[in-house]
């Protein structure tokens, strides 16, 4: 998924052509309730406010009319074993049969990666034994809820998030922060976790996220299998790979990568976690309703020998900044120019200190 917008810069001078729009008003809703691990903290309204500031990222990105109920607990609090930096867990309910979850992810989607996950599923089981689990959440966003006697706004939890009593910055604006952990990150990481972006495949039970998952070419449904990778068109475009069983960390999380990304199975202090577009598909072919829009313009500085573009767009998203002189060029032969990311939530900036006064075409690619 590469959403691109343009811009024609000539002589210092810039013509511009925006796609951005408003986002639409209705959203998933996401409730949540802190333990009193949490509210008892000295610091609890700093972690309270870093967590809503998550919630709120994953409510802009998707429009579902359902809700995610989330408790939230802190250090030795948390009710299922250790937490190794942040945690999650949620109930998923089947048998569902694999003609309902396919009439169910068919009857949700409201994108072009959404048909073609769609379109990538076999036409019989794969795992012929017609059983399937759902998360709870993911249940309700498919239209399910009925048939586990819920309905898709009710208030039953539909999963708990653990954090552990480790060194985070919590600061929105100052996310890279030497010796501490993005705590921001590591919440948009959990919270889709209970959404659905999640696995039981270790224990042998298969959930839908199951069905995205390749090795050469040929879905994979061993939890053991190396250089795995999530794909929406039957294995042909690996949009990331997923962490090898044994390096620890989750199967279902990235392999980590250049860019650090909040879905990645590891993270290391100092780093600022993004989300990335196959972050947004990862949850959107799950059947919820992704509403990305094109980052809208804020400003252009024309400057001696540099250009500074100014954009708005979803907090914590990333963008790879790309020029050409010649626009009829194909976009894999554009020139790279770096990477730009919100110092201020929502708000980027990226400077082309190597501008010139000669015709220039700069587009952005969410990462």
């Amino acid at each position: 998924m590469n959403q691109f917008w343009e811009q024609i810069v000539t002589g210092g001078l810039a013509v511009f052509l925006s796609l951005g729009l408003d986002l639409p008003s209705r959203a998933l809703t996401i409730n949540v309730t802190y333990d009193s691990s949490v509210t008892e903290l000295a610091n609890a309204a700093q972690v309270e406010s870093a967590f809503n500031t998550a919630a709120q990222t994953i409510q802009n990105l998707y429009t579902n009319s359902s809700s995610l109920n989330i408790t939230c607990y802190w250090g030795n609090a948390w009710p299922y074993g250790s937490v190794s930096l942040g945690a999650s867990d949620t109930t998923a309910y089947g048998p569902f049969s694999y003609a309902q979850l396919t009439n169910a992810l068919r009857s949700t989607r409201t994108t072009i990666a959404d048909s073609n996950s769609v379109a990538s599923l076999p036409a019989v089981d794969p795992i012929a034994n017609n059983q399937w689990d759902i998360p709870r959440a993911e249940i309700k966003a498919l239209g399910l809820a009925n048939l586990i006697g819920g309905t898709a706004n009710d208030t039953v939890n539909d999963g708990d998030i653990g954090f552990a009593n480790d060194t985070y910055t919590f600061d929105p604006t100052n996310r890279a922060v030497a010796g501490k952990f993005d705590f921001i990150g590591v919440a948009e990481h959990e919270i889709t976790e209970v959404m659905g972006r999640m696995t039981f495949n270790l224990s042998g039970t298969f959930v839908p996220y199951d069905l995205f998952r390749f090795t050469n070419g040929v879905r994979s449904f061993d939890p053991n299998s190396t250089n795995v990778y999530f794909s929406v068109d039957k294995g042909v475009t690996a949009l990331k790979f997923f962490n090898t069983n044994g390096n620890g960390g989750d199967i279902q999380d990235w392999a980590s990568s250049a860019l650090p990304d909040s879905y990645d199975a590891f993270c290391s202090a100092g780093e600022k976690l993004f989300l990335s577009s196959a972050d947004l598909t990862s949850v959107d072919i799950l059947g919820y309703a992704l509403s990305y829009l094109p980052p809208r313009l804020a400003g252009v500085k024309p400057g001696s020998g540099s250009f500074q573009l100014s954009f708005t767009n979803i907090p914590s998203t990333t963008y790879t900044v790309l020029a050409t002189t010649n626009i009829s060029l194909s976009v894999s032969n554009w020139t790279s120019l770096g990477t730009a990311t919100d110092s201020i939530p929502g708000q980027f900036q990226f400077t082309d200190s190597h501008a010139t006064n000669a015709l220039r075409f700069y587009r952005l690619r969410l990462n």
